[in-house]
C-alpha cells in the first residue's frame, strides 16, 4: 500500500510539473516585489529614463538605488523611507516610461503605470530641461500629456531636474512658455532641482509632502463618516453666568507694551 501510494503521488507530480514550475516562478517574483503600504503617506517619482529619479530617491531617503549614466537602470519599483514633520513617509522610485500606447508598454513600464494608477500619493514628474537624458523637452511634455489621466485627483509637482547644467531662466522663451503652460494647465507646482549640487532637493520634498497632507485633510473633510468622528471628539463648553457683571477679556498694559519683567524662580522655590 505504501509503494502504491508513493507511485501514485509521483505520477500526479509528473502530470502537475508544468503548473508547479509556474507557481515556483510566481513565488520568486512575489518575493522580489517591494513591501508597499497603501495607507502610508507616499510620494511617487516618475518620468523618462535617465532624468534623475534614482538620484533623487538616494538623496532624500535611506534607499541605495543603483545609478548609472544610461537608460533603464531601474527595472523594478524601489521603496525608500524618509521623515517629515515627525512622520514616516515612503518614496517610490519607478522605472522609466516611454511615450507610446499602453498596449505597447513592457512589463517594466507597466509597474510604474500601475503604481501611478492605484496608489493614493503625491506625484513628482521629473522633467530634464537640459535634455541630457536623450529626450527633448517636447518629448517629455508629450509623455506627461499621455499619462496625465493617471494624475487625476492627485497632488502634482513638476520638477525641473539638472538645473546645474541648464537654468530654467536661461531656456529659450518658447521652451519656457511651454513648461509654464504645462504646469498651469495641470495645476502643478514648478520647482527647479539639481541632484549634483543639492539645490532645490529640500524644497521639492517639503512642497510634495505639504500638498499631500493638505490633500489628505481635504479628502477626510469631505467624508461624512470621518466628519462625524472628528466632531465627536470636540466639545465646546458654554459656561453659565454667575451674576450680571460683565467680565471682558483683559490683557495687562505692560504685556501689550512688552515691558513686563520675567521673574525667574527664587532659591527657596527651587
Amino acid at each position: 500500500m505504501k509503494r502504491a501510494a508513493l507511485g501514485r503521488s509521483c505520477t500526479l507530480l509528473k502530470k502537475l510539473k508544468s503548473s508547479l514550475s509556474y507557481l515556483e516562478e510566481v513565488r520568486k517574483h512575489l518575493s522580489r516585489l517591494p513591501s508597499i503600504d497603501t495607507n502610508a503617506r507616499t510620494l511617487i517619482v516618475c518620468g523618462f529614463p535617465n532624468v534623475g529619479k534614482s538620484s533623487f530617491i538616494n538623496n532624500v531617503t535611506n534607499a541605495n538605488v543603483d545609478v548609472q549614466p544610461y537608460a533603464f537602470t531601474t527595472q523594478n519599483l524601489f521603496v525608500g523611507h524618509t521623515d517629515y514633520k515627525y512622520a514616516r513617509w515612503q518614496v517610490i522610485d519607478t522605472p522609466g516610461i516611454l511615450d507610446h500606447p499602453l498596449d505597447q508598454r513592457n512589463t517594466i513600464e507597466m509597474q510604474a503605470i500601475t503604481a501611478l494608477a492605484h496608489l493614493n500619493a503625491a506625484i513628482l514628474f521629473l522633467l530634464d530641461i537640459s535634455e541630457s537624458c536623450g529626450y527633448t523637452i517636447d518629448q517629455q511634455i508629450d509623455l506627461f500629456q499621455s499619462i496625465k489621466p493617471l494624475f487625476q485627483a492627485k497632488p502634482l509637482v513638476l520638477v525641473l531636474t539638472k538645473s546645474d547644467l541648464q537654468k530654467f531662466t536661461e531656456l529659450a522663451p518658447e521652451e519656457r512658455t511651454k513648461v509654464e503652460k504645462l504646469a498651469r494647465e495641470a495645476n502643478a507646482y514648478l520647482i527647479q532641482m539639481s541632484n549634483i549640487s543639492g539645490d532645490g532637493i529640500a524644497d521639492v520634498k517639503s512642497k510634495a509632502c505639504d500638498i499631500l497632507l493638505d490633500h489628505r485633510l481635504t479628502q477626510k473633510a469631505k467624508d461624512p463618516k470621518k466628519q462625524e468622528a472628528i466632531l465627536n471628539r470636540l466639545h465646546v463648553a458654554q459656561p453659565k453666568k454667575r451674576d450680571n457683571v460683565d467680565r471682558p477679556a483683559f490683557v495687562p498694559e505692560a504685556v501689550l507694551k512688552g515691558t513686563a519683567k520675567k521673574e525667574g524662580p527664587t532659591v527657596k522655590q527651587l
